[in-house]
């Protein structure tokens, strides 16, 4: 979706009035009831209608610029919280409800423009929003720190695609408006609610936005230093070894960590472990102990 700003024409910092009114007069000028079979401006105005429910009040406002979106499927972004949603009927159809913009001429107008056959509204006292659902989905710990696209399977045989964004983490919950179950009378859906579970990923461990893993390398690679292949979740790079490093020294590869709320990522976190070989020959003690005799050190010092 295009930037809700530049939908609705409105620079970024305009006032909460001017948003309004900015969707109030746009609002008019595409609905699709004013516009019946216009496929164009009832596409136009499903993008207003989204467009105004991201920044149509403070609190979504602020999210939005912080970069904080819910997950969204369908055609039809704008949900119950936004003046317009499309609600589909049993028919096949559809229909554009309003709901009021805190009074004044809109209120009158769209309550004209939806009464049926004179027949005016159904009474609300009937009405009664759907129950929200969860749902449980496992996902892979490349897929929580990339991010991913997965459908998902409800019960109902229906379908949801769910978005992963990059940095989700076990108990992340990813919200579909509409989704859930069905509303009484001309109430909206219930929501939808898709709850993250991160599968650990053998020999890697997040910290906040970095991860942490651990190499094994040889006591000549600790002696001589060189370069060793690390694995990342985005695939092995390769690592400069200084010479002469202990075991447990960390080392860091930047930008291979969980990206932050602004899509930075953190590091990798690198802790080499100096592994002996297996069997030691004669021929490497003789080496050794001549090394010894010229080269020889009390790691202790003088404990």
């Amino acid at each position: 979706m295009r930037d809700p700003y530049e939908i609705l024409g409105v620079a970024k910092t305009a006032t909460q009035d001017e948003i309004k009114s900015a969707y109030r007069s746009l609002a008019k000028k595409f609905h699709p009831d004013l516009n019946p079979g216009n496929k164009e401006r009832e596409a136009r105005f499903k993008d207003i209608s989204g467009a105004y429910e991201k920044i149509g009040d403070p609190e979504s406002r602020q999210k939005f610029d912080r970069g904080e979106t819910d997950e969204m499927t369908g055609a039809g972004r704008a949900g119950p919280e936004s003046p317009f949603y499309y609600q589909t009927q049993g028919n096949g159809g559809g229909r554009y409800s309003a709901q009021s913009f805190g009074g004044g001429l809109d209120e009158d107008f769209f309550e004209n423009l939806f009464r049926q056959g004179g027949a005016g509204r159904r009474a609300r006292s009937a009405d009664r929003p759907g129950e929200d659902q969860l749902y449980q989905m496992e996902i892979s710990f490349r897929d929580a720190v990339l991010g991913s696209e997965r459908d998902l399977t409800l019960p109902t045989g229906k379908k949801l695609h769910v978005v992963i964004p990059p940095g989700v983490d076990s108990g992340s919950r990813l919200r579909f408006r509409g989704q859930g179950g069905p509303g009484i009378g001309s109430a909206p859906a219930g929501d939808a609610y898709v709850e993250l579970s991160v599968k650990p990923l053998p020999g890697f461990t997040r910290k906040g936005n970095n991860i942490e893993t651990e190499v094994p390398i040889s006591f000549l690679e600790a002696l001589r230093g060189g370069e060793v292949d690390v694995p990342t979740v985005d695939g092995k790079v390769q690592l400069k070894i200084p010479a002469g490093v202990s075991s447990g020294s960390r080392l860091r590869v930047r930008g291979k960590g969980v990206a932050g709320k602004g899509g930075e990522r953190g590091d990798q976190f690198v802790a080499l472990k100096i592994v002996m070989p297996k069997t030691v020959s004669a021929e490497l003690k003789a080496a050794v102990d001549a090394w010894g005799n010229s080269f020889d050190y009390n790691p202790r010092g003088d404990a």
